[in-house]
């Protein structure tokens, strides 16, 4: 059943804030986990460092071996931060690395067996728990964001296993700073999957929002804007759903052709945002205009 959330503002805002309000209202959609992708203002990066957030076992000699992999994969480690949240942490790498070289970096680590890379974005960052929205403020102060827009998502597993790998937003490291959460199930997944992976995309879990973050990033490597790949996953994947997606400057969100899976969106002059639900929408207090998107329909915003 999960619960999907997405807002962008043409300025700077406390986009935390009411990330952690609305996905708070949508906690009775799903208490398997929580998670959110927001985007940094394009002024405090610098060029080719990326933000990386790595799942590590807390285990003597990790952190050695994850250096290691950094530097094989050809990137330069410039900031760490560490989280530890029980056995385990969820660190936070800022490295600087070619833009060619992230998957390299993330099969670096992988191949440690000590830690797995959970996004990597030059504007982006990913942060998951597993458990209550509450969890993933009180670890990571979301509400203290400030960003220019961002995804959230509380889920409810329906087939994969409930952990940090398989908590939204997922993301494609062939494609930075692109992330997605989804409300539903592609069932022609299995299809579509043998179809990427022939084109050389990697799968790391068996969900199918990772298979749809994939396919976008597939089609807009092959040239095509996000409202052209949105509009073509409309008739290509099959299933009750919908999903939201971010880029570096755009959010867009799908609902299926049959509208099997909800989707309310609002738009304001300030302020857009899209929820599972419309009391999601008139929670954070902005006047704005309401309406649910119509079955096949796509819709996409830009940070101006």
């Amino acid at each position: 059943m999960c619960g999907i959330v997405g807002i962008i503002s043409y300025k700077r805002a406390p986009l935390g804030r009411y990330m952690i309000q609305m996905l708070s209202s949508l906690q009775h959609r799903g208490e398997d986990s929580a998670g959110v992708a927001m985007y940094w203002d394009k002024r405090h990066t610098r060029e080719n460092e990326f933000i990386v957030r790595m799942l590590t076992k807390d285990i003597i000699g990790s952190a050695g071996k994850i250096s290691t992999a950094i530097a094989a994969s050809g990137g330069n480690i410039r900031k760490i931060k560490l989280y530890p949240i029980g056995g385990y942490s969820f660190d936070r790498y800022v490295v600087k690395i070619p833009e060619g070289n992230l998957e390299r970096l993330s099969e670096e680590v992988r191949n440690t067996d000590v830690s797995e890379v959970l996004s990597i974005g030059r504007w982006m960052e990913i942060v998951k728990d597993v458990g209550w929205v509450k969890n993933l403020d009180n670890k990571f102060d979301v509400s203290n964001w400030v960003s220019t827009h961002g995804i959230g998502h509380v889920r409810f597993s329906t087939e994969s296993s409930v952990d940090l790998l398989h908590a939204h937003p997922f993301q494609s490291f062939s494609y930075p700073d692109m992330a997605v959460v989804e409300n539903g199930q592609i069932t022609n997944y299995y299809k579509v999957r043998n179809i990427l992976a022939k084109k050389g995309h990697k799968f790391y879990t068996e969900n199918d929002a990772e298979l749809i973050v994939h396919y976008v990033a597939e089609l807009i490597g092959s040239g095509a804007t996000l409202d052209e790949a949105l509009s073509q996953s409309v008739e290509e994947l099959d299933g009750p759903f919908t999903y939201i997606i971010s880029t570096a400057n755009e959010i867009g969100v799908v609902r299926d052709k049959l509208g099997l899976r909800p989707g309310v969106i609002m738009e304001s002059d300030s302020i857009n945002m899209i929820a599972s639900e419309e009391a999601t929408l008139r929670l954070v207090g902005i006047e704005g205009t309401i309406r649910n998107l119509r079955p096949g329909e796509v819709k996409v915003w830009r940070v101006n």
